[in-house]
């Protein structure tokens, strides 16, 4: 019996899907997702919410132009048993010494279209990856109650309500997702090594610098769920000259920075308003960055 590989849940924007240890999330977009393995691609997902069948018939067009990828006779069993609850076009390329198997996708439930492709040698993918892929799909979600999870590179958080991702970055050391609601925006950081970065520097000029703060603003040391904390905030203030500065404009800004000794993990959390932000509801949001 062939033994089933290890998988890790990986949730983005509003889509999860468990997919096996060795495949790297080596792209992200908005809506998009593409992994490699120790050979090279993998598996590529990209999806647009609300864009109906038109909106898989133009990813099927966008595929095949020029012949570089044309209708395939069908999809795997395990595919296509993965999919019913979609409507589905199959297609399938080859070009020099890789070739690719997937289909655009429309969810009649909620109007979501997208397309994949699993990536393969010049007659396809292969067994193995055929029942990778089997099971990502079969596990694939994207009919959520709540705001989405955000999942990726050992990071988990869930915004608040209605606050949507519009930029992030992934590098060695700094993991950020950015969120906005209206005018307000969230940001959530995450640095390490924390011990590394603790020897350099103190909590506080960590904070300054992190969030963009000169030297000379104050910050506030705490603890927070059990953690060695600073808070930095501007224009957070109900004397004249902070109101007058958020009525010209210039939003009010609080941020926490906590260190999980545990995970040896630096936790940030910045967010801006046109009005004066609850500590606890900031804290509360810092606090659904974890490490997994």
């Amino acid at each position: 019996m062939t033994a089933v590989a290890e998988t890790i849940l990986v949730a983005w924007n509003g889509l999860t899907l468990a997919v096996p240890a060795h495949w790297r999330p080596a792209r992200l977009g908005l809506g998009y997702l593409y992994f490699e393995d120790g050979s090279g691609p993998a598996f590529e997902l990209k999806w647009r919410p609300g864009a109906g069948r038109d909106g898989m018939e133009a990813a099927f067009r966008a595929m095949t132009p020029k012949g570089q990828a044309r209708p395939a006779k069908g999809l795997p069993g395990a595919w296509e048993a993965a999919l019913t609850a979609f409507e589905t076009m199959p297609i399938t390329w080859n070009i020099g010494e890789r070739g690719g198997l997937g289909a655009a996708l429309y969810c009649p439930d909620c109007g979501l279209a997208a397309i994949f492709q699993a990536y393969g040698g010049p007659d396809g993918p292969g067994s193995q990856r055929v029942a990778e892929v089997g099971r990502a799909l079969a596990s694939f979600s994207h009919h959520h109650d709540g705001p989405p999870e955000y999942r990726v590179f050992g990071l988990s958080f869930r915004p608040p309500p209605d606050y949507r991702l519009t930029a992030f970055h992934f590098s060695p050391g700094r993991f950020s997702l950015n969120f906005a609601q209206g005018k307000s925006r969230l940001d959530i950081l995450r640095l390490a090594p924390a011990e590394v970065l603790l020897a350099r520097d103190p909590l506080p000029r960590l904070a300054r610098l992190a969030f963009g703060f000169d030297a000379a603003r104050p910050a506030t040391e705490a603890v927070v769920d059990g953690c060695p904390a600073v808070w930095v905030g501007e224009r957070q203030g109900e004397q004249w000259r902070d109101r007058l500065a958020r009525t010209l404009g210039r939003p009010a800004r609080l941020t926490l920075l906590r260190h999980d000794p545990a995970a040896d993990k630096l936790y940030g959390a910045a967010a801006t308003s046109r009005h004066p932000i609850n500590p606890d509801w900031l804290a509360a949001a810092a606090g659904r960055c974890v490490s997994v």
